[in-house]
């Protein structure tokens, strides 16, 4: 059967100059490693309450479970404290058992809670004793996340999620945008397009090809203007339009203008790098 050991719990009110130690109250009691403690204390003898800490006991390191922390207020009112509204500092957390490392161990609750107090009862169970001189708990405490740890990566969490929810409603704007202006002919025929026509209508080739076409008709309109206005000319010569001819000339355009091109693009690359 393990000994009982006899302890020192306080609670420390803040009156409005913090919480010091004029404005405390001890209660000293006798327990067995896990056995249940219930502690009461009157708080009436303070005039004013904002602030209520409870220190479970001031001899060793140790590992707690607090079990229940339940406020009396002036009306008469009695609130048991909700766990998400007790702050404490542990260096191991398995809420609702804590383990301190230290001989420190303190409960903060809420200051919105804690506001013209007249009495508390504060229910613990005191689990082990002296944790801070084991090795193991040093290892776990390295391996451990704080609250304020987890505060901040449930919201990097959070914050990365929100980033992913809106890239996806961007990716869906942006295919419901693909779709539309996949059902314009033009980028259909650029997609769309196999063989010589890719290379015609490819991205960044269309202009090029519609300059080639121009130069070559003006080349052809030139030659024919050139051959009707010739004198002498036979009566029986016929003028027609060489589509050999345009060819050939659309063809060198093209080239020339797509080499053209081609440099400056990737001289204006460069220059951005």
């Amino acid at each position: 059967m393990e000994e009982s050991k006899t302890l020192t719990a306080e609670v420390f009110i803040d009156t409005g100059k913090d919480f010091r130690p004029e404005d405390s109250l001890k209660a000293v009691y006798t327990c067995t490693p896990g056995e249940t403690v219930t502690l009461d204390f009157d708080l009436g003898v303070f005039e004013h309450t904002c602030g209520f800490r409870f220190d479970p006991l001031l001899e060793d390191s140790s590992m707690v479970k607090l079990l229940e922390i339940t406020l009396t207020y002036q009306d008469g009112e009695q609130k048991t404290i909700d766990f998400g509204r007790i702050k404490t500092n542990s260096d191991v957390d398995f809420e609702p058992i804590f383990v301190y490392l230290h001989k420190d161990p303190k409960f903060f609750v809420d200051e919105a809670l804690s506001l013209k107090l007249a009495g508390a009862r504060v229910r613990f169970q005191v689990l082990e004793l002296g944790v801070g001189d084991k090795e193991y708990w040093q290892e776990i405490k390295k391996h451990s996340v704080s609250e304020k740890e987890k505060e901040q990566l449930l919201g990097k969490l959070e914050l990365s999620m929100n980033q992913n929810r809106d890239l996806e409603q961007e990716n869906r704007r942006l295919k419901i945008e693909e779709a539309d202006i996949y059902a314009t002919g033009i980028w259909k025929l650029q997609h769309d397009a196999r063989g010589p026509l890719k290379v015609i209508f490819g991205k960044g080739n269309l202009l090029v090809f519609l300059a080639a076409v121009y130069l070559a008709l003006c080349s052809e309109l030139f030659v024919f203007n050139n051959a009707y206005y010739s004198t002498p000319r036979p009566n029986d010569e016929v003028l027609v339009f060489s589509f050999l001819r345009f060819g050939m000339v659309w063809l060198g355009a093209f080239v020339l203008i797509a080499v053209i091109h081609g440099l400056i693009q990737k001289g204006y690359r460069r220059e951005l790098i």
